[in-house]
C-alpha cells in the first residue's frame, strides 16, 4: 500500500466507479467509454466482459457488489439500479422508489456488506508494532511511518 510495488492491471478504461471482489480476487469497474461492465483479476488475467451495455445507448455509472450480483447505475433517465449476475447472465431492472429525493445526474450506488470481510496482513494486530501507521505490502510484510516533522518517532 505504499505505491512501490504498484502494478497496472488494466489500461485504455474509462472507470467512473471500482468495486472490489474480497472472495474471487477480481476488480470490477463501469467503463464510460465501452459502456461495459468489466472485470479482471487481481493477478492481472482473465480480463472480461461482463454485461455490453452499451448497444442499448445507456452508459454504466456507478458499481457495486453484493453476493452473487454486480449492481450498477447508468446514464438512463428512467431512475433505476441494473444488475447481472457475476457471470453476466440474469440481467434485472431494479426500480427506486419514488419519493422526494432527486435521483440527480450523478447516480450513486453503494453497497455495504452485512460483515466486513476477513482478511489478515501484518498490520492486523496491535498495528504491526508501528507506533503510528502500518502500511501492509505484499508477502505479509509491512511499512512503518511516522507523521511529518515527528522527530520522536523512528519508523
Amino acid at each position: 500500500m505504499d505505491g512501490i510495488n504498484r502494478e497496472v492491471l488494466v489500461t485504455g478504461v474509462w472507470a467512473d466507479s471500482l468495486a472490489l471482489d474480497y472472495e474471487a480476487d477480481d476488480l470490477y469497474w463501469a467503463d464510460a467509454n465501452t459502456g461495459n461492465v468489466e472485470c479482471i483479476s487481481l493477478n492481472g488475467g482473465g480480463k472480461r466482459i461482463v454485461y455490453a451495455q452499451k448497444s442499448a445507448g445507456i452508459y454504466p455509472y456507478s458499481i457495486s457488489l453484493s453476493e452473487e450480483r454486480v449492481y450498477w447505475t447508468s446514464d438512463d433517465p428512467i431512475a433505476a439500479v441494473n444488475s447481472v449476475n457475476k457471470s453476466g447472465s440474469a440481467m434485472k431492472r431494479h426500480s427506486l422508489p419514488v419519493g422526494p429525493s432527486r435521483y440527480s445526474e450523478r447516480k450513486r450506488i453503494v453497497i455495504v456488506p452485512e460483515q466486513c470481510p476477513k482478511l489478515s496482513n501484518a498490520c492486523a494486530v496491535s498495528n504491526g508494532g508501528c507506533p503510528f501507521i502500518c502500511l501492509p505490502l505484499p508477502g505479509n510484510n509491512k511499512k512503518c511511518l511516522c507523521p511529518d516533522g515527528n522527530s520522536s518517532c523512528t519508523s
